[in-house]
C-alpha cells in the first residue's frame, strides 16, 4: 500500500506541469468555474488548486491575492487523500492539523473550507475545486453536489485541454519534421488556393524556391503568384500564363517545361506540375512543385544526338564498310595489288568508326559527369 501511494505521488507530480495552461482563453473558462462554485457555496473564495511536493499554486482564484502557498500550510493536500469524497473543514480553529496553520492565524483568516477533489479519468487527483469562507459555516447537500459537479466539469475541462496542447505540439512536431525534409528537397514544393472571390495565392511554399528563383520577395511571391512571370523568358511566358489560367478555369492538372532567366543572363529550364484537389467545393486547392529540369533536358539533347550519331553518321561508314568487303568476296586471289587497295580502305573505315565511338564516349562521360551530383 506504502509503495503504491509512492507510485501515485511520482506519476502525480510527473503530470501537474501538463495541466498548467496560461492562455487567455483556458483562464476564463476555469474563472467561470470557481465564480459558479463561488456563487453557488456562497463564499467570499474559491480556487482550482493544484499540489505540487513543495507548493500548491492556483490555476483560477476567486476572492484571494495569493497564486500559490507552501505545502505545508495547503488544505488540499489532505483533500486530495481522499479523491472519492468533498474534503470539508467547518471549523479550523478546532482541528489539530489547521488550528496552527498561518492561512487561518492570518489573513486570510480561513474558517471554513470545503474541497472537491480533481481526479483524471486514470485516477490520480491533482488538486481540488474549493470554497472557503472566513466564517464558520455548513454546506446544504444541494450545494455539496453543486460543487461535485463543477470539479467534474473542472478536470474533464482540464483534460481535454491538455489533449488539445499535445496534439497541437505532436502537430507541430510533424510540420518542423516535414519543413526540414521539404526544404532538403529539389523540388519546391507549394499548395495553391483559389478562394471565393477568385484569388490565387501559396498557402505554402518551401524554402527551395529560394534557389530556383533567387530573384522573387519570396512573401510577396506567396500572395501574387503571377509575378513569377517576370522571370519567365519571354517567348514562353504567355504559353505559361495561358496554360495556368486553364488549368485553374477547368480545375485540371498542369505540367508544363519552360525557361527562366538567371541571374547572370543565362537561362535555365524549370518544369511546373500541379493537380487540382476537387474533394472541396467552397474552394479549390492545387498540390504541386518547381524544379530545374536544365540537366534533364541537356541529357536528354545529348542523348538525341547519341542516337542521332548511331542511326545517321555512323551508318556511312559501316556502309562504306560493307562494301570494301563484298570487294574483297568477289574479287580474285591472283589480284593482290588491288586486295591491298581495298584492305587500306577498310583500315581507314574503321579508325572512322573507332573515332566516332571515340565521340561517343566522351558524350557518355558529359552525361555522367552533369548528374553525379544528383544521384
Amino acid at each position: 500500500m506504502f509503495f503504491r501511494k509512492m507510485e501515485e505521488e511520482i506519476l502525480r507530480q510527473e503530470l501537474l506541469s501538463g495541466f498548467i495552461f496560461k492562455d487567455k482563453a483556458s483562464e476564463k473558462i476555469l474563472d467561470e468555474l470557481t465564480q459558479m462554485a463561488a456563487a453557488i457555496c456562497d463564499t467570499p473564495i474559491s480556487l482550482i488548486s493544484l499540489v505540487g511536493k513543495e507548493k500548491q499554486w492556483f490555476q483560477s482564484k476567486i476572492g484571494l491575492d495569493l497564486d500559490e502557498t507552501p505545502i505545508e500550510n495547503s488544505f488540499c493536500r489532505h483533500a486530495i487523500e481522499k479523491p472519492g469524497e468533498i474534503f470539508i473543514v467547518e471549523n479550523p480553529l478546532e482541528d489539530i492539523r489547521f488550528k496552527t496553520n498561518p492561512l487561518v492565524q492570518s489573513d486570510p483568516n480561513i474558517r471554513f473550507y470545503a474541497g472537491a477533489p480533481l481526479t483524471t479519468s486514470d485516477g490520480i487527483t491533482l488538486g481540488t475545486l474549493c470554497v472557503i469562507d472566513k466564517k464558520q459555516r455548513a454546506l446544504s447537500k444541494l450545494q455539496i453536489k453543486a460543487l461535485q459537479i463543477l470539479a467534474n466539469q473542472t478536470i474533464d475541462y482540464l483534460e481535454h485541454k491538455r489533449e488539445h496542447v499535445n496534439q497541437n505540439d505532436l502537430l507541430k512536431k510533424s510540420i518542423s519534421k516535414f519543413n526540414k525534409l521539404s526544404n532538403h528537397s529539389l523540388d519546391a514544393l507549394f499548395q495553391l488556393e483559389l478562394n471565393e472571390e477568385k484569388n490565387i495565392y501559396f498557402t505554402y511554399i518551401n524554402e527551395t524556391i529560394n534557389d530556383l528563383l533567387p530573384q522573387l520577395e519570396i512573401e510577396d511571391f506567396k500572395n501574387h503568384p503571377f509575378k513569377a512571370l517576370d522571370f519567365v523568358f519571354h517567348e514562353d511566358r504567355l504559353m505559361v500564363e495561358n496554360t495556368f489560367v486553364d488549368a485553374v478555369r477547368h480545375k485540371k492538372d498542369w505540367d508544363i517545361t519552360y525557361r527562366v532567366l538567371k541571374t547572370d543572363g543565362t537561362f535555365a529550364w524549370h518544369q511546373s506540375r500541379a493537380f487540382p484537389d476537387r474533394s472541396s467545393s467552397e474552394k479549390v486547392v492545387w498540390y504541386g512543385s518547381f524544379r530545374d529540369v536544365t540537366d534533364k533536358k541537356n541529357y536528354l539533347e545529348l542523348l538525341e544526338k547519341i542516337i542521332f550519331d548511331i542511326s545517321h553518321i555512323m551508318r556511312r561508314p559501316i556502309a562504306n564498310m560493307l562494301g570494301l568487303i563484298h570487294l574483297l568476296e568477289v574479287s580474285d586471289d591472283g589480284d593482290m595489288l588491288n586486295n591491298r587497295e581495298i584492305i587500306k580502305y577498310i583500315k581507314i573505315v574503321s579508325e572512322e568508326i573507332d573515332g566516332e565511338i571515340q565521340g561517343l564516349n566522351e558524350n557518355y562521360q558529359k552525361i555522367k559527369t552533369s548528374f553525379k551530383n544528383i544521384y
